[in-house]
């Protein structure tokens, strides 16, 4: 099953992105300055909604990506995974660990759940590859994701290493169209 024509990204995503990209102090005029009403008032007030488009997220993102760049954006995306998100799915993540274990594998099979409560719209998609390994794909509607949100990934993927206590773990990833597909080692 493809992604559905609506992505969102929820208040309680936005609420951590938006302390993330503060915390890391990259919301500089070089980057207000490429917003537009909608992206300002999701930064003024991120719990004033819901759900937040995703195409308007990913406005704030690749500003943030084409003044500071993707290293900046992959940190924003394990501060917005570990402080605004993971309180949120910590309940779940334990539930898991006690019934499967605490492995990457256990929490990237289930990060269809996981990723509930932050965004939806999209499509996730876990292979393993061994016992150490696997693929996550994700799939956006066209003409978004892709290159824009692949850093973001990188960060949430971290988050899940350093959850389940796992040393070096290691992320590469493709982008193809709208698809990033993360390669995982650990």
């Amino acid at each position: 099953m493809g992604p559905t024509a609506i992505y969102e990204t929820s208040s309680t995503y936005m609420g951590g992105f938006v302390k993330a990209l503060r915390g890391l102090e990259l919301l500089t005029p070089e980057v207000v300055t490429r917003f537009q009403e909608p992206q300002r008032q999701m930064v003024a007030s991120p719990y004033s909604q819901g759900w937040w488009p995703g195409a308007q997220t990913e406005v704030i993102t690749r500003a943030v990506l084409d003044v500071y760049g993707a290293a900046k954006v992959e940190e924003v995306g394990l501060l917005t995974t570990r402080n605004g998100v993971g309180p949120i799915i910590s309940p779940l993540i334990s539930v898991i660990g006690a019934f499967f274990g605490l492995e990457p594998s256990t929490l990237f099979e289930r990060m269809n759940d996981l990723s509930s409560t932050s965004i939806r719209g999209i499509t996730l998609e876990w292979a393993s590859t061994g016992r150490h390994a696997g693929t996550l794909r994700v799939r956006y509607p066209e003409g978004l994701g892709g290159a824009t949100v692949e850093p973001l990934w990188r960060g949430a993927c971290r988050y899940v290493f350093e959850t389940a206590h796992a040393k070096a773990g290691q992320v590469s990833s493709q982008v193809t169209g709208s698809a990033v597909e993360l390669s995982l080692r650990w």
